[in-house]
């Protein structure tokens, strides 16, 4: 009996690590900074499953999460400070990205409306600026996986969002928003209109950067989302696949708990390893 205990708890462990390792959730953050001078630093948070993710240097700060008011679509923030930077290689960078996935249980038209508001600055010399980039994802071949596909775009961590690009921007033309300020743009807006069938599923992925060298590149005050749907529309229909939980945690909590699931994943495959090499241990 205690060694049939043992091959059952062996085979448990074993079916919960595959299965984690092949799950993928529908949603995610991942913020980012780096700055090579007078102190290098590189800090990240945040990936799949994460609600919200936050770092924050002396020279840089980023923040990604949900806004449950607009049906959960992301809300990002990024602000680097480059002043006083000596050679072009040393500059700040902030990033913030993160990705949901939605369906609608009716068939309609949505904008997904969008407001970059940001202000940058640059001394003589200077490249600081803010980018944008917003896509929308749809299709009979929408998904979310741990994986390369050939029709989708690489998110972070090995995530690909896959299916064909099935919005267009109002501004530019193009299949997916691309906003831009190098000082002179404070406050842009931009759409991305697509149709939905009743059921269909569809994803949204949000980049934010915001760069500087000789300058400052301030877009905390921030790139959101909102849906709207014209005559025949409801918001009340869209809905997260996931619902990502809607209190944001400081960086400090994100970074404790990712250290305790990594001493707990590598307890879990010590064990693991223990069953696989002495089952009647």
């Amino acid at each position: 009996m205690k060694h049939l205990g043992r091959t059952l708890l062996c085979g448990s462990l074993l079916i919960t690590y595959f299965a984690n390792a092949n799950a993928v959730s529908t949603f995610g953050t991942k913020v980012t900074g780096s700055d090579l001078e007078p102190v290098s630093a590189f800090l990240s948070d945040g990936g799949e499953g994460a609600a919200s993710a936050s770092v924050s240097f002396t020279t840089f700060q980023a923040q990604a999460g949900f806004d449950p008011l607009s049906t959960y679509l992301p809300v990002l923030q990024a602000e680097s400070n480059g002043i006083g930077a000596t050679f072009d290689d040393d500059r700040t960078q902030a990033e913030a990205e993160a990705y949901q996935a939605f369906t609608s249980t009716i068939t309609q038209t949505i904008d997904l409306d969008i407001v970059l508001d940001s202000v940058v600055t640059n001394e003589p010399g200077g490249t600081s600026g803010v980018l944008s980039n917003i896509y929308v994802f749809g299709g009979s071949d929408f998904a979310v996986q741990n994986g390369f596909c050939s029709d989708g775009e690489f998110m972070f961590d090995s995530i690909y969002m896959c299916g064909a690009e099935v919005a267009t921007s109002s501004r530019n033309g193009l299949d997916w928003s691309n906003l831009f300020n190098d000082g002179s743009s404070p406050a842009l807006t931009d759409t991305l209109s697509f149709t939905v069938s009743a059921g269909e599923s569809f994803g949204i992925f949000a980049q934010l950067s915001a760069g500087s060298f000789m300058g400052t590149a301030d877009a905390f005050n921030t790139l959101t989302l909102d849906f709207t749907v014209g005559p025949g529309g409801d918001l009340s229909a869209i809905d997260p696949l996931t619902l990502p939980s809607p209190i944001p945690l400081p960086a400090a909590v994100w970074l404790f708990g990712g250290g305790l699931v990594g001493l707990f994943g590598f307890a879990r495959e010590a064990k693991r390893i223990q069953c696989a090499r002495h089952p009647d241990t």
